[in-house]
């Protein structure tokens, strides 16, 4: 696990590549998966980043051992960063929840082992980055001067985790479709 936000949140993205690797080599609704699972991965992991230059820019440091207690000092901030924690490590009702569960079933198509893999992996994603997240939010505060926080900073991240939860909650036809017509591109249908 990182000490720093932005190398532990670059650590997640890899863990990303990873599944979107395995549901394109899954083929079918794999592919599918991945793609949407691309889409979703980069609607939260924009919202995580933009969140953590705020801590940044309030706190004046990316080490988590400096910034617990983030939710009291920067309450939408905070709220935004678990909610973009729990969106970007499948937590539903999220979309990642989607995608994550369409590339599981490829794997289960596939193979039991293969899923049986896939969830040692995520559940192993999960508790390794909540550590540094929840650290980060619910610590014990660590900031001796208040910090005044400036809603407009968090509203970008903000919109982004609520797309992730409308797109958990209902996937327009019209993106249905494209991310069909996407996977036949891809060639692995």
């Amino acid at each position: 696990s990182s000490r720093d936000t932005k190398r532990m949140l670059a650590y997640s993205s890899v863990e990303h590549m990873g599944i979107l690797a395995l549901g394109v080599g899954l083929g079918g609704v794999g592919v599918f998966s991945a793609l949407f699972h691309a889409l979703n991965h980069s609607l939260c992991k924009t919202a995580m980043f933009l969140v953590a230059g705020t801590f940044l820019a309030s706190f004046r440091t990316r080490q988590i051992s400096r910034l617990g207690g983030a939710i009291h000092s920067l309450p939408v901030a905070g709220t935004v960063w678990v909610a973009g924690f729990l969106a970007l490590t499948g937590t539903p009702p999220f979309s990642p929840f989607l995608s994550e569960l369409g590339i599981l079933r490829a794997g289960l198509e596939v193979s039991p082992w293969i899923a049986v893999f896939y969830l040692a992996c995520l559940a192993a994603a999960f508790v390794g980055m909540s550590r540094g997240v929840l650290g980060v939010a619910l610590g014990p505060p660590v900031l001796l001067a208040p910090v005044r926080e400036s809603p407009g900073k968090s509203l970008p991240p903000l919109l982004l985790v609520l797309l992730a939860l409308a797109l958990g909650l209902t996937v327009p036809g019209w993106l249905l479709d494209a991310l069909g017509q996407a996977a036949v591109l891809v060639g692995v249908k």
